[in-house]
């Protein structure tokens, strides 16, 4: 797969007289960036914007920070050369064109983290490389570039709405399930009250129970006093029938 390359084609400011120290630091700025040495030409370039803030000093501070992995630092210069902007839209393509590839591999970076927003990065992306190629419509390494942003935009973009379509049934079926938990409280509700109203008609039932036994044993005890009366009466007068005999 082919790699993303930055622009890294350094530009000589090209500035007045009075302006001649700022462009002496872009300068020295460029040679040591050559030589490599990142740190020192960062020094060289800020040194010329405090002369003389220029395109061409806020872009090559910015490829010294890329080159230092320093992406967020490198993209607020780019965006401070694109402010200040310039009549060549050769070198305005070029800081386009690293824009977008800053965006590009923060989407990356964010498609491997959960829940980071991905498809904004690559959209992102998308948008510089357009903006680059409307400056300069021959540059096929951006046309490449900006086809795989395209490609992981959209790659993104579907793998979101899957999650929201997942996240929707997810929704669903736990509505269902409390809905069914629900009905089943409901029906346990009703018939905790059906048996309620079922059980003072026991307690009735039973109380008339209970109160027809205590009615017959007290008919059986009053019959029993009766019939002992009624006897204790009959041995009287026997015993008086037999007491007159």
């Amino acid at each position: 797969m082919r790699k993303f390359f930055f622009s890294i084609l350094l530009f000589s400011a090209v500035l007045p007289a009075v302006a001649q120290s700022a462009r002496d630091f872009i300068r020295m700025g460029n040679k040591a960036y050559r030589q490599e040495r990142y740190d020192e030409a960062e020094t060289f370039y800020l040194k010329s914007i405090e002369k003389n803030p220029s395109f061409e000093a806020y872009y090559n501070l910015g490829n010294a920070y890329v080159m230092q992995l320093k992406d967020s630092t490198a993209y607020e210069n780019y965006k401070k050369a694109d402010s200040l902007g310039t009549s060549d839209p050769l070198r305005k393509a070029r800081n386009f064109h690293n824009m977008g590839n800053i965006w590009y591999a923060q989407g990356l970076a964010a498609s491997r983290q959960e829940g980071a927003n991905a498809a904004g990065a690559f959209q992102n992306s998308v948008n510089y490389f357009k903006s680059s190629l409307r400056c300069n419509p021959d540059d096929h390494e951006t046309r490449y570039n900006l086809a795989m942003a395209q490609y992981q935009l959209k790659k993104n973009q579907d793998k979101n709405e899957g999650g929201e379509s997942k996240d929707k049934n997810q929704e669903q079926k736990e509505q269902q399930q409390q809905e069914q938990q629900q009905q089943q409280e409901q029906q346990q509700k009703q018939q905790e009250q059906q048996q309620e109203q079922q059980q003072p008609k026991q307690k009735k039932d039973e109380m008339s129970d209970q109160a027809a036994e205590r009615l017959l044993n007290s008919a059986q005890q009053d019959e029993k006093d009766v019939q002992r009366k009624l006897n204790e009466t009959q041995n009287n007068r026997r015993k008086s029938l037999e007491k007159d005999w």
